[in-house]
């Protein structure tokens, strides 16, 4: 997925607030491709596209439903 103009860059902490999960469950289901990958922008510093989030949310939440 493209990022678009407008696209935030989310930190680790403000993904976990999002979807409510661990740090750990984050990247778990990063590892198993059940969430979004985070662009590395550094060795030390990595970034979620609020854009991939926010998608990721509309579907699992199309799926609860």
């Amino acid at each position: 997925m493209t990022s678009t103009p407008t696209d935030q860059m989310l930190t680790r902490k403000e993904v976990e607030k999002m979807i409510h999960v661990s740090c750990a469950t984050l990247y778990r289901w990063v590892e198993s491709g059940i969430f979004p990958s985070p662009v590395r922008y550094t060795a030390r510093c990595v970034r979620w596209r609020q854009s991939e989030v926010q998608n990721w949310l509309n579907q699992s939440a199309q799926v609860a439903a």
